[in-house]
């Protein structure tokens, strides 16, 4: 096989892999789906590592503190299993985080043997992206075949979560600029940029997504002000946008796309105009695409054109938001009163929900507040170190004032806090910084003096152009991430720390021109073998314990089976098999709690609901189970009425407690009437 397609099969093969994580993971909810994608990245991404230190060049990993400090976090992560209200979700999100550990370390490792590819992995990152994105389109164009069940009217598939949808189609932003502006490779390929740009932009505005929006505009602007191939990046930017405008403008104004729980017939009655509007768009946007790239590949611009467009595009830059500063001072509110009505409309529990459609983009409110102050709550109950990874969903219900559900507090910062404390947030802040130092290495942006004190020059080369790029797919994550939850899906956020990974490995001396380093594959050393040999046994003991969990759930899924079906003894032993998988989870002891109700066992089954709640005190729905258990079945109102306080000290705003404790009050008076 020649080089260039041993090249276009490593793009394909990485693109369909980063296609599978987020189809295959969703939106990280399900543990069988979510587990699978862990055990292949950890698996895979151990391999990488072992490969990298069989093969790899001697010297210092430039990305090895940010491995580190990422590694540090999973360690946090593992160890809050020990103090954790609800250990099982923090054993789940260890395992979670180690995946990604081992995905940022392979990428690291890629980044530091095959310096060269930036531009494979970019196009591999458009290829992943854009298939997820023309997914969520595609949904809208057969709702009844990939979204029958959907009742947002905002783009959400595969995922089952519009800001994750468009977080994907965000980082499409900065290497879809990469890809049209480039002045090398073949035609058609820069005129490709055009309709994935097209895509990316219509799937953001039909997924509302406010964060996705502000992160790929910030993304745009830092690749503007920083790379000099404004004259090229304009028609990649503006084409689509032209392009793009019309669909959505109409998309946005039918109720399918703008009203809330709509049905299938009417989400059907304009799915095929919707079609065919994206269909047109798409072609005509490749169509316009290959003229531009003729027209750039024909025709030099002078010099001082490019100078004049480039001091153009960023004067306009710069006037957009003086404009908007100017118009918001001279209205009847005035600059600090329009301000500080946003503020209150985005801090306000009490807000009206932000509007839909096209007008949602204007709206500050959101339900982010009320998650925020409850994370705040929970981090002054245990500042130190949290309650334990991923247990903010039961955590907050003590201080919720309504009965919304959330699983997490819809940003880095307060769900760590609320979980991990001053520590998680420490570490959190260590990997930041470890990276944005790695990241500015790697690109070259960040003052570097000779030894005479004069700066040292850096040419835009197509290879540093390409790292930034990689860069900025990283940051428009990072930054919708920041005020989200997307962090836990692991479609997205899988892509970016590929992408911030490499970036990291990279290293500073490869970003020079005419220092790249000669990679000789060194014959492996007996350090080296034991070495990879340690990596890939860690990664198979890593496998190992992350499949427990769902190893423990089939066991108690199995269990309800065989109770069903009247084998309670075998079912019994199922659920001690669960709980022997996982010790952590209270879901095995509950099953075989209700196996031996089901076997008139009821001095066993109370004895197995009180063990649940011993060791897992934190949850309400250990304390309702007891407490139901004791008024139903051993009919002992008294005592139900002292666990199920339990219950309402965790979670006031409990649905199913409330209504157990009147149901006890009720048997406790009938019983003092007789």
């Amino acid at each position: 096989m020649s080089p260039s397609r041993a090249r276009a099969a490593s793009t394909i093969l990485l693109g369909a892999a980063f296609a599978g994580v987020a189809f295959g993971a969703a939106g990280g909810t399900e543990l069988g789906r979510t587990t699978a994608i862990e055990l292949a990245l950890v698996v895979l991404g151990g391999a990488g590592v072992a490969a990298a230190v069989l093969w790899g060049p001697p010297g210092r990993v430039p990305g090895g503190p940010a491995v580190a400090a990422l590694a540090a976090l999973t360690a946090l992560t593992a160890l809050s299993v020990t103090w954790s209200i609800v250990p099982e979700l923090s054993f789940e999100d260890a395992g979670r985080i180690l995946a990604y550990l081992a995905a940022f370390a392979a990428a690291v490792a890629g980044g530091r043997t095959r310096p060269r590819a930036a531009p494979a992995l970019l196009r591999a990152l458009l290829l992943g992206a854009a298939a997820v994105a023309l997914y969520g389109l595609a949904s809208r164009v057969w709702p009844g075949a990939l979204a029958e069940n959907e009742i947002s009217n905002r783009l959400g598939q595969p995922f089952g979560y519009w800001n994750a949808l468009g977080t994907t189609a965000a980082m499409m932003v900065p290497a879809g600029l990469w890809l049209g502006s480039r002045r090398g490779g073949a035609v058609w390929e820069r005129a490709l940029a055009y309709p994935a740009l097209g895509v990316a932009l219509l799937a953001i505005l039909l997924t509302q997504s406010r964060g996705a929006l502000a992160a790929a505009l910030i993304g745009g602007a830092i690749w503007f002000a920083f790379v000099p191939l404004r004259l090229r990046s304009l028609p990649v930017v503006l084409v689509p946008a032209v392009g793009v405008a019309p669909v959505a403008a109409w998309t946005l104004s039918q109720d399918a796309f703008s009203k809330y729980n709509q049905p299938l017939a009417a989400r059907e009655s304009v799915a095929g105009d919707f079609g065919l509007l994206v269909l047109a768009m798409v072609a005509m946007l490749l169509l316009a695409g290959l003229a531009v790239s003729l027209g750039l590949a024909r025709i030099a611009p002078p010099m001082a054109l490019r100078r004049r467009v480039g001091i153009a595009a960023l004067v306009l830059a710069c006037l957009a938001p003086l404009v908007l500063f100017t118009s918001v001072a001279f209205s009847d509110r005035g600059l600090g009163g329009t301000i500080s009505d946003r503020v209150d409309e985005l801090t306000s529990e009490t807000a009206g929900a932000p509007s839909t459609g096209a007008g949602r983009f204007a709206a500050t409110s959101s339900s982010r507040s009320a998650f925020w102050r409850e994370a705040g709550n929970v981090f002054e109950d245990r500042p130190a170190a949290g309650t334990g990874a991923g247990t903010f969903a039961v955590a907050r219900l003590r201080y919720r004032k309504g009965e919304q559900v959330s699983r997490h507090a819809h940003g880095f910062v307060p769900q760590t806090l609320a979980d991990l404390g001053l520590v998680g947030l420490v570490v959190g802040l260590a990997l930041l910084a470890a990276w944005l130092f790695a990241a500015a290495r790697a690109t070259q942006l960040y003052p570097r003096l000779r030894r005479r004190g004069r700066t040292e020059r850096r040419d835009w080369t197509p290879e540093r152009i390409g790292l930034v790029a990689l860069t900025l797919v990283a940051v428009v994550f990072g930054l919708q991430s920041a005020i989200d939850w997307t962090w836990f899906v692991p479609g997205p956020a899988v892509m970016a720390l590929a992408a911030a990974g490499f970036v990291a490995g990279r290293g500073a001396t490869a970003a020079v021109p005419g220092s790249a380093p000669v990679l000789p594959p060194p014959a492996p050393e007996r350090p080296r073998v034991a070495l990879a040999a340690g990596v890939g046994l860690a990664a198979l003991l890593f496998a190992w314990a992350i499949w427990q969990p769902e190893a423990s759930d089939r066991a108690s899924n199995r269990a309800l089976e065989l109770a069903a079906d009247g084998r309670l003894d075998e079912a019994e032993s199922k659920a001690a098999d669960a709980e022997d998988s996982d010790p952590l989870a209270a879901k095995p002891l509950l099953v075989r709690a209700a196996v031996q109700t089901q076997a008139g066992k009821n001095r066993e089954a109370e004895s197995t609901l009180e063990r649940a709640v011993l060791r897992f005190p934190g949850d309400p729905d250990n304390w309702l189970r007891l407490a139901s258990f004791q008024l139903g079945t051993v009919d002992r109102p008294a005592d139900a009425a002292e666990t199920v306080r339990g219950v309402l000290y965790l979670d006031p705003h409990s649905k199913a407690g409330r209504k157990l404790f009147l149901e006890i009050r009720q048997r406790l008076r009938a019983k003092r009437r007789r």
